[in-house]
């Protein structure tokens, strides 16, 4: 209990920023996850330009 005490005033700052303000790295998250997995989908593509064509095809 007392690390999750100590974490929680070293962390304090943060999470009132958390409550203040409405941003979130959600769906920037999202569309990284997105390349990453197509990324180990369309491994062994012959070259960049190909992977490209895909990725805009895949986030579109």
């Amino acid at each position: 209990m007392d690390t999750a005490v100590s974490t929680l005033k070293g962390n304090i700052h943060y999470i009132e920023n958390a409550c203040y303000f409405n941003y979130s790295n959600g769906p920037i998250e999202g569309i990284n996850c997105k390349i990453k997995e197509l990324k180990r989908h369309c491994y062994g593509f012959r070259n960049l330009n190909n992977f490209l064509i895909a990725l805009i095809v895949f986030l579109s």
